[in-house]
């Protein structure tokens, strides 16, 4: 959960099977001294190559405007995953990244292929949870974030959650 790698690993293996994968950068999750709230476009596109550097992106970047549009118009979240199926329909949607459910999901896209290949008809099931995952979650790379972007980052974080140690 919540680590670049993996996600790259994904994308080598799927995009052979004609997956496209894409990140978007909208805005920096944990804000802080060193990588605040973007001031200009060139500062945001300077952050987008940061951060692609720094995790490791293999992915084709795209940067979302100024103004957040694309961010606004999926929710708002700064660790959004969406997997959008051949007809332009969300497939997944997650506000933080689950790896091996997305797999899952391509897995699922990869075998409807093949059954529509064989003639055969398919009907769409539709599934709802809450994932719950500690707030403590991968402090090694929370902490790396945190340490990129600045002490207030940190400090923002764990006064919303605190820390129950």
């Amino acid at each position: 959960m919540g680590e670049v790698s993996p996600l790259n690993q994904l994308y080598a293996r799927y995009r052979a099977q004609g997956f496209e994968f894409f990140t978007v950068y909208v805005r920096e999750p944990h804000p802080g001294e060193h990588y605040g709230p973007h001031r200009s476009w060139e500062q945001k596109l300077e952050f987008a190559r940061a951060c692609r550097a720094q995790d490791g992106i293999q992915t084709p970047l795209l940067v979302d405007d100024l103004a957040g549009t694309v961010h606004h118009l999926y929710g708002s979240m700064p660790n959004m995953v969406y997997v959008i199926g051949k007809d332009g329909r969300i497939v997944y949607k997650a506000i933080w990244t689950d790896h091996a459910e997305i797999e899952e999901v391509l897995e699922n896209l990869v075998l409807a292929d093949r059954v529509r290949a064989q003639g055969l008809r398919l009907k769409p099931s539709y599934t709802e949870k809450i994932t719950y995952i500690p707030a403590d979650y991968a402090p090694e790379v929370r902490e790396v974030v945190f340490d990129r972007a600045g002490p207030k980052a940190g400090e923002d974080y764990r006064r919303v959650y605190p820390s129950t140690r």
